[in-house]
């Protein structure tokens, strides 16, 4: 079973492979450290997570979405298609 718990600047995502889904949670950090604001996800591929999930809540930044993806591989995660 996959999962990540890592931070990359403001964000802060933590997610795990249940089953044929993956579970989490991206949360916003202001520059103190506190959070601002948090977002549950229940995505069934790693791409929908992306696409729905890191790169909305990033605001459409690429790099730190592109970032983000790589460390779910780096994890363990993996698009079957």
């Amino acid at each position: 079973m996959s999962t990540i718990d890592t931070n990359m600047g403001r964000y802060c995502l933590k997610a795990k492979h249940a089953g044929n889904h993956i579970k989490g949670s991206i949360t916003i950090n202001d520059e103190g450290g506190d959070q601002l604001s948090l977002q549950e996800f229940d995505e069934h591929y790693l791409d929908d997570v992306v696409n729905n999930v890191i790169y909305p809540v990033t605001g459409g930044n690429r790099e730190i979405t592109r970032a983000l993806r790589e460390q779910m591989i780096k994890a363990g995660f993996t698009q079957p298609h």
